[in-house]
């Protein structure tokens, strides 16, 4: 196998992947489990956008919101850059939506974490800024190697 581009950026996805997953499940061992009893559930869409905007503490909210879709922003970049398949916003939007609603459906397996709709929402939000990024710094690359070119 020779190293290249795509060979490398397919690690650096893998590596991402499992800093992702370490974030969601492995760090909260920490903390404390919800039980059965006790496993939290919000399916009420943009709750944290209400929140940073009418509660008191708005910068808690606003990081909450910032942080997922940071976190996922990655996913939408390095995606269409391992395989061709995935150079479609829609794919890679499903994609993405699948992954963070398989978190979100593990994490409330396993008691880890909240369980929230906003999350899904955010983190495919942060996939399709990252695919934007994406298909943005492939037209700039595109249009300097057609200048260099003459």
């Amino acid at each position: 196998m020779t190293i290249n581009r795509k060979n490398i950026t397919r690690v650096v996805f893998i590596i991402y992947l499992l800093g992702v997953l370490s974030l969601t499940f492995i760090v909260r061992e920490m903390m404390i489990l919800r039980t059965p009893d006790n496993r939290g559930v919000v399916l009420e869409p943009f709750r944290e956008i209400d929140a940073m905007l009418h509660q008191p503490n708005h910068f808690f909210w606003f990081m909450q919101i910032f942080l997922n879709i940071l976190l996922f922003v990655p996913f939408g970049f390095l995606l269409p850059m391992i395989s061709e398949r995935f150079r479609s916003l829609w794919l890679t939007a499903v994609t993405d939506f699948m992954f963070s609603t398989g978190i979100e459906t593990m994490q409330y397996i396993t008691g880890r974490g909240l369980t929230e709709v906003d999350d899904v929402i955010n983190n495919t939000s942060g996939a399709l800024i990252g695919y934007i990024l994406y298909v943005t710094v492939m037209w700039i690359y595109k249009r300097t190697q057609a200048n260099n070119y003459y």
